[in-house]
């Protein structure tokens, strides 16, 4: 079971060198391109998660939704993707896109966060899905104390949920099927021993939406 390094470059040797493994092997939660030879993959439908949190805050009324993402993150370009396309198949307004550098930055959460902020503070976004929960929790921190509220100013969604309940405001997430994946990858590597001839599987597990606090759903809805 391999779960390749986000940083691998150049990738397209990284694949060369998949195609050459002479061991039934599966990527977990990472993407192979055609080059990867015999190797099977199982992750989470992450395009599909960006566009579920933005059909939830469509349907609360936000006809704009931002995105902010680590630019590290290796689900970021996947998360974009189901973004972008969930705005324009529900004829919402393109909302801005923030890619936040975390890795290796000295920055202050509060000095990467200020695009964002300000964008709040003008009124220019109202509603947002951050990746991932500890971004998300600093974003709400940081936003009270500019005097700004969840869900009130910002109605938000984050991408993970690992302490998304944790968070001061009960973070509304989306929860890719992370121990799931787990699961499917063995599974396939221990079909793939038994039976070298089963066709090769790429399976994608689709995310779901737990809903709490952050985006105001139960105020809306009276719950």
């Amino acid at each position: 079971l391999l779960m390749l390094h986000p940083g691998l470059h150049p990738l397209d040797d990284t694949e060369e060198w998949l195609s050459t493994l002479e061991v039934p092997a599966v990527l977990v939660e990472r993407r192979a391109g055609i080059q990867a030879g015999r190797l099977e993959q199982v992750a989470s439908d992450h395009a599909y998660g960006a566009a579920l949190a933005v059909r939830h805050l469509a349907s609360l009324g936000y006809d704009r939704v931002a995105l902010v993402a680590r630019v590290e993150s290796p689900n970021t370009a996947l998360l974009s993707v189901g973004y972008a396309d969930a705005v324009q198949a529900m004829g919402l307004r393109p909302g801005p896109e923030y890619r936040i550098v975390t890795n290796g930055d000295a920055a202050s959460a509060d000095a990467r966060f200020d695009e964002v902020v300000r964008a709040v503070e003008s009124g220019e976004v109202r509603a947002a899905l951050v990746h991932n929960d500890i971004d998300a929790i600093a974003l709400v921190g940081i936003l009270r104390a500019r005097g700004l509220r969840v869900p009130e100013d910002l109605a938000l969604v984050t991408y993970d949920d690992e302490v998304a309940e944790m968070s001061e405001v009960p973070l509304t997430a989306v929860a890719p099927p992370k121990q799931a994946v787990g699961a499917w990858a063995l599974d396939l590597a221990v079909r793939r021993l038994s039976d070298p001839g089963t066709p090769l599987a790429e399976i994608l597990l689709r995310p779901e939406l737990r809903v709490r606090a952050s985006c105001g759903a139960d105020r809306r809805t009276g719950a």
